[in-house]
């Protein structure tokens, strides 16, 4: 699974969510658009509020989703710097996905410690621009993430439960951008393109907290600690005198921050078989304040960023029709890229999101299910006035479609 998640750079969040986060992760979230904390209710909460795992039947939980993640490209309308007016489009992405959800039974006499663990691909970007000057200034950007999170949960009281995890972040990044020489002063010197590529391991925790005040009421919080993500490798040599000399390639590294994210939730049962649900997501893009290069342990000048924190706001509906679940929902994310760093890498704006789901119980054991849902970025005009990078234009057809199909299983 580890191997399939990378071959599949899961990336493209660039139309998925503010920054390069992917909050949708499982098929219960795909199809209420994340409004998904307080009733989470299947394996996947051992992702998304472990708290509530100890409210789960006594039984091991476990869930399979194979996610299809659709990228339209991305069209440019503009000018950069002095250049004349031309218009350009990056390349449509597409890519499959795989996440893996599983819960303890109780390990203690008492039934109130459970033990969860999740695999997926919360953040990633890519984002490829072929032709013309976005690809002299974005060739390739791509960042590739699986995260593996351990979880455990104890149930305070009846009504009551908290839970904590640690996660172990792997990264993968690819950045290209030719024709652009490292700067000189670095011991990099002159190598020409820049063309650097690496992984590394990072860490982080998460926290929980469930409580239902009634049985047809619930409120939660859960928090997701920042992770800083190292891509550590190394960066060819392009210059001639150096190569002659054996000299292929220098160590150098970058880091950009997965950001602590808090997210506020209640849902309430308002008939006895509807469910709504509404969260409140914060996301601490503020973290993200530049882009630093280090060749050969000398960083290179830093590229400002200055991204700002962004707020999410979900809302889901659940109606149990016996056999059957269906979900739909409704978001509205913002974007945390101001107009001075925005760039062809990451052309990001606020987005409208759509959704619809089912899961069909088979047995008392097995249920399968599907889910759509639909990203819709809103058009982003920058000035050169504003942009650092002398971009004048309008960024637009930004949007994402989501397909996800899963299988939950109880033994």
């Amino acid at each position: 699974m580890k191997k399939l998640l990378l071959v599949s750079a899961i990336a493209a969040s660039t139309l998925m969510a503010s920054g390069y986060k992917i909050p949708e992760q499982s098929l219960n979230s795909t199809a209420l658009a994340g409004a998904y904390v307080s009733n989470a209710n299947t394996a996947d909460t051992a992702y998304y509020n472990p708290a509530n795992m100890a409210f789960m039947s006594a039984d091991k939980h476990l869930e399979l989703n194979a996610m299809y993640i659709h990228l339209t490209d991305v069209n440019f309308n503009g000018q950069v710097g002095a250049s004349p007016v031309f218009s350009s489009k990056s390349e449509a992405e597409n890519f499959v996905v795989p996440q893996m959800y599983l819960v303890s039974a109780p390990i203690d006499e008492s039934g109130d410690v459970r033990l969860g663990l999740s695999m997926n691909a919360p953040a990633g970007l890519s984002k490829r621009w072929e032709e013309g000057i976005p690809s002299l200034m974005a060739n390739e950007f791509t960042l590739e993430v699986i995260e593996i999170n351990p979880t455990i949960s104890y149930r305070i009281m009846d009504n009551l439960a908290i839970a904590g995890g640690v996660r172990f972040v792997h990264t993968s990044g690819i950045v290209k951008v030719p024709g652009v020489a490292i700067p000189s002063g670095t011991p990099a010197g002159d190598l020409g393109t820049l063309d650097v590529e690496g992984s590394s391991w990072n860490m982080g925790y998460n926290l929980a907290l469930s409580y239902k005040p009634m049985d047809m009421w619930g409120v939660a919080a859960t928090y997701r600690s920042k992770v800083n993500m190292s891509v550590e490798g190394g960066q060819k040599v392009t210059n001639p005198a150096l190569t002659a000399q054996g000299l292929n390639s220098i160590t150098a590294s970058v880091a950009v921050p997965l950001p602590a994210v808090v997210t506020l939730a209640t849902d309430v049962d308002v008939t006895s078989s509807t469910n709504i649900e509404f969260v409140y997501e914060r996301a601490f893009w503020s973290a993200y304040d530049e882009l630093q290069f280090t060749f050969g342990g000398q960083a290179a000048p830093a590229d400002p960023k200055n991204w700002s924190d962004a707020n999410t706001f979900r809302l889901g509906l659940t109606q149990d029709l016996g056999d059957v679940d269906l979900m739909v929902g409704l978001a509205y994310d913002e974007s945390p890229v101001p107009d001075e760093s925005l760039g062809f890498e990451l052309p990001d704006s606020n987005a409208v999101i759509g959704s619809l789901g089912a899961r069909w119980a088979v047995s008392d054991k097995l249920d399968l299910g599907a889910a759509v849902l639909y990203d819709k970025k809103e058009d982003r005009f920058v000035s050169r006035d504003d942009n650092a990078k002398g971009i004048d234009g309008t960024f637009s057809n930004s949007s994402a479609l989501l397909v996800s199909v899963g299988l939950g299983y109880k033994f």
